[in-house]
């Protein structure tokens, strides 16, 4: 196997660490040795470092597994000088970034979720038409769709917001107590572009539909 040696070690360690890996691998940087090696003189070279480690010794064992990657095999020492796969951190901060994340980046979860939710229900109302259920049914000789059950979607979508803001829109959707009955009776005034100046929630839930 073909094997790589990183040495984090520092003051004396490094010095003991460069004597034990220098007799077995070829040094390929300061704090770095690389060689093929067999499973026995693996062993070795860590049962030799861990004879001679200190508090200050970090050294980990990456054996190369494909042409584009390498596994880590193990650690002599200090473990927090690598990351789990035995990366070498280069930046370090104090800042409580996990926490940051959960409450600013994803603070409009619950929003995000319910116009999924929402456009969801709205993306098969356009195979409602009767075109669509002919050709369900094999009634119908038009083969394709001339315009996509999802942008049919998007249309009644533009009949239910009507030219209103979000609050208007949004509003009649709670308080109707017949939404089908009210859809029925609506009409797309604008054929040329009926998805001019939809207002952003109507757009946003558009853009999840198609």
């Amino acid at each position: 196997m073909l094997v790589t040696f990183i040495s984090e070690c520092e003051k004396k360690a490094l010095k003991r660490t460069r004597q034990v890996l220098d007799a077995f691998a070829n040094r390929i940087g300061n704090n770095t040795w690389q060689t093929p090696i067999t499973e026995e003189g693996l062993d070795s070279v860590k049962k030799l470092l861990r004879k001679t480690a200190s508090k200050n010794t970090a050294v980990s064992c990456h054996q190369l597994k494909s042409r584009i990657r390498t596994e880590l095999l193990w650690v002599v020492g200090k473990r927090g000088k690598f990351n789990s796969e035995g990366v070498v951190a280069v930046n370090y901060t104090e800042q409580d970034i996990l926490k940051n994340y959960y409450e600013h980046d994803w603070l409009f979860l619950p929003l995000i979720e319910s116009l999924s939710v929402f456009a969801a229900l709205l993306h098969d109302f356009g195979k409602a038409s009767i075109l669509f259920q002919n050709q369900l049914k094999g009634k119908s000789n038009i083969r394709g769709n001339p315009l996509r059950h999802e942008w049919v979607s998007v249309l009644f979508l533009v009949m239910i917001v009507n030219g209103r803001d979000d609050k208007e829109w949004l509003s009649g959707l709670i308080l109707s107590d017949n939404i089908h009955k009210t859809i029925s009776k609506l009409n797309i005034t604008n054929l040329t572009n009926p998805l001019e100046n939809l207002p952003p929630v109507a757009s946003m839930v558009a853009w999840l539909i198609l």
